[in-house]
């Protein structure tokens, strides 16, 4: 091992330390268990979602490069935390402030790992973010059925903000429609739900 192996180690394990934190970073879900889920549980399923259903569908993607996206998209959160869109929403945070922390955080992260791979872990986290490329709009719309999945799991008990849930994932969706029949099986999951609560489901929930 060369000197500069050693360091760029070092740098790694040091990155590693920092990004731990997404263990504890929780969002607004709940697991089956009853606990609240935190960004790495989402994160780690959403990337086998992602070569899962990529292979299954046969889709037109670099399934490598998707994977790498899903496993990043969240890392930001380590530092700031999980600003979901329930907050921003209802005004308590807004867009630009939630993307000026998040940019900060990333790069923070970056200055902290070897050139290369720091680099290569900014370049996807803002591909994902620009959502412009094939596996950026398939990584966003898989985002949002994976944490509408969870909902249908933890069930309506746990819907504080119940009219947020049905259309969440729309407009993703809309963006990468090969994932429209995922959609709409998790719907009718939520749609389930729903009913068994007791909570309406409004004609513009489509």
């Amino acid at each position: 091992m060369t000197k500069n192996n050693s360091q760029n180690l070092e740098k790694i394990f040091n990155f590693l330390h920092k990004i731990e934190n997404l263990k504890s970073t929780l969002r607004y879900n709940k697991t089956t268990s009853g606990r609240t889920e935190s960004s790495a549980d989402h994160s780690w399923r959403l990337a086998l979602m992602v070569f899962i259903i990529a292979d299954e569908l046969k889709l037109d993607i670099d399934a490598n490069r998707s994977v790498k996206i899903a496993l990043v998209h969240d890392l930001a959160e380590a530092l700031v935390g999980d600003i979901d869109a329930i907050s921003i929403a209802e005004g308590k945070v807004s867009e630009g402030e939630k993307e000026k922390q998040e940019i900060k955080a990333i790069v923070n992260l970056k200055k902290t790992l070897p050139e290369t791979i720091g680099k290569e872990i900014l370049d996807l986290w803002n591909e994902y973010n620009d959502s412009k490329t094939r596996e950026a709009k398939f990584v966003k719309a898989l985002d949002k059925i994976e944490t509408l999945t969870q909902l249908a799991e933890s069930g309506y008990e746990t819907y504080d903000k119940p009219e947020f849930i049905p259309n969440y994932a729309n407009k993703s969706v809309e963006s990468f429609p090969e994932l429209s029949n995922m959609l709409k099986i998790v719907k009718r999951k939520i749609k389930a739900e729903f009913k068994k609560g007791n909570i309406e489901w409004k004609k513009e929930y489509i």
